[in-house]
């Protein structure tokens, strides 16, 4: 069974004092952490960081996109799976841009997803066609488009771009405000006066971003680059398709499925996050290598420590079911979740963590005094995968690393709630596979309840997820990445 995996060697006190029940007032299990220092951290990096003396080391570029934590922890699994093996510099494509914008572009795209996930929708599953004629047709978009790029341009005006001291990028902040009013596609618009108004305001400021990321790869000067972000690896494949950037570079994906965009003619290799992707890129692309290497994780999933020793050095009682709940780095819906689950009397145990949502957690605490019993709100954690282990059930948002985690620690996973985009693929991978799914507001408590009292069926949906999870996709990425820079290095070498 997938509880046996577990190293029982490891114990760390890392949560204070004991408790030896689960009949305490709420606490929190872990001095308070949170997902930001990471990313600002990544954010923080300048150029002027990347000189040294390390001329002959293999040299990799990660390329990341702070917008959600998922694809800066993914860049993170990767630096730390390489483990001093070269040199690593990371750049978050956030970091190209005017502070201020780059927060109003971030409040922007959170309240789309969250208020209007199925205009999100719509906007994100657009092929290159559709894109095509948005930018170019006279006519404007497609209906269906219309409304999304409208609504953008309202909440892109609401939002307006924060006062910001940093003097660097300041001509983005009048750009900004030129870019949202030419979405909307209407007489009185910028955008209503055709083509050339539309693509030299979307195309400037595409074609900015790239100009900046240019220059930050030449002064680092990579022998392999490797980008956990769709939208960074379009620009560097743009530069290399040009020749301005030479080094090989690798796309990796952190969602079970291609988005339209991830397909470009400057990735030499995909490393995707199962075996059933394989072939998704496409025969447009015979140039690129598809590896199916698992989503990146943390080093501590490698080896998943068993139930009963997770639960353990977490201080929880090693009898009766836990439901870990879960809503990502913008906690979304985990105080409506855990409100349902506690209406039903013994009901299981959970564990709730609402990430950077400070109003989820306000009313969770609220809960959690209400039923000091049952459930206990825990800030977030470097070391997911212990909670994972000491869980059942994970239910949650389904972003690409949450279900990576989740399956690697044989766990399956209920959405309550779903973006639509790259977590549509995430949720037709857990369907597909038997190892949770979508499930309707209303159903969550009947689902849950049968579940967790039909233990052969629980046990069965575990051993599914454990079969299913990689827990060694960062070290074959880092595989990867060093075998490229290395032949590259070789290649050099030998030029005469």
């Amino acid at each position: 069974m997938a509880d046996n995996a577990g190293n029982r060697d490891r114990k760390r006190n890392i949560h204070g004092p004991t408790v030896s029940n689960w009949n305490v007032p709420p606490m929190r299990l872990e001095r308070p952490r949170s997902p930001d220092p990471a990313a600002r951290h990544v954010l923080s990096r300048v150029l002027g960081d990347w000189d040294g003396d390390d001329a002959g080391r293999r040299r990799i570029l990660l390329l990341t996109s702070g917008l959600g934590l998922g694809h800066v922890r993914a860049a993170q699994a990767i630096e730390a799976a390489l483990d001093g093996s070269a040199t690593v510099r990371t750049l978050d494509l956030w970091s190209l841009m005017h502070p201020g914008v780059a927060q109003a572009v971030h409040q922007t795209y959170l309240s789309l997803v969250q208020n209007y996930p199925q205009l999100y929708e719509r906007l994100y599953t657009l092929d290159e066609h559709t894109w095509r004629q948005i930018l170019e047709s006279e006519s404007g978009p497609p209906p269906a488009v219309l409304e999304v790029l409208e609504l953008i341009s309202r909440i892109a005006a609401d939002v307006g771009v924060p006062s910001a001291r940093s003097a660097k990028y300041a001509s983005d902040r009048m750009l900004f405000s030129l870019l949202y009013s030419s979405l909307p596609y209407d007489a009185n618009s910028l955008a209503g006066n055709g083509v050339r108004a539309r693509l030299v305001v979307m195309k400037w400021c595409w074609m900015r971003l790239i100009r900046r990321l240019e220059p930050a790869i030449r002064r680092f000067a990579p022998d392999v680059i490797v980008s956990t972000q769709m939208i960074p690896a379009a620009m560097a494949s743009y530069l290399k398709q040009r020749r301005k950037v030479t080094a090989p570079l690798i796309g990796v994906m952190t969602d079970f499925g291609v988005h339209d965009f991830w397909k470009q003619r400057g990735v030499d290799r995909y490393c995707v996050a199962h075996e059933s992707i394989l072939g998704s890129v496409g025969p447009q692309f015979p140039h690129a290598v598809e590896i199916a290497t698992g989503v990146p994780l943390m080093p501590d999933f490698m080896r998943p420590m068993s139930q009963a020793d997770a639960r353990q050095e977490l201080q929880l009682p090693q009898a009766g079911p836990i439901v870990l709940v879960l809503g990502g780095g913008l906690g979304l819906s985990v105080d409506a979740a855990c409100g349902a689950l506690l209406e039903r009397k013994n009901g299981p145990r959970l564990i709730a963590m609402p990430g950077r949502n400070n109003n989820a957690r306000s009313a969770l605490d609220v809960l959690a005094r209400k039923h000091p019993d049952r459930l206990r709100v825990c800030e977030w954690t470097e070391r997911m995968d212990i909670y994972l282990r000491a869980a059942d059930v994970v239910v949650g948002k389904p972003g690409g690393i949450s279900v990576a985690e989740a399956l690697a620690c044989g766990r399956p996973l209920l959405a309550t709630r779903s973006l639509g985009g790259q977590e549509g693929f995430n949720i037709a991978f857990l369907q597909s596979h038997d190892v949770g799914g979508l499930v309707a507001d209303g159903e969550l408590l009947d689902r849950l309840a049968a579940l967790l009292q039909d233990s052969n069926a629980l046990q069965a949906m575990q051993m599914r997820a454990w079969q299913l999870g990689r827990r060694e996709g960062a070290r074959r990425i880092a595989e990867q990445a060093v075998d490229l820079a290395s032949s590259r290095q070789s290649a050099v070498y030998r030029s005469p």
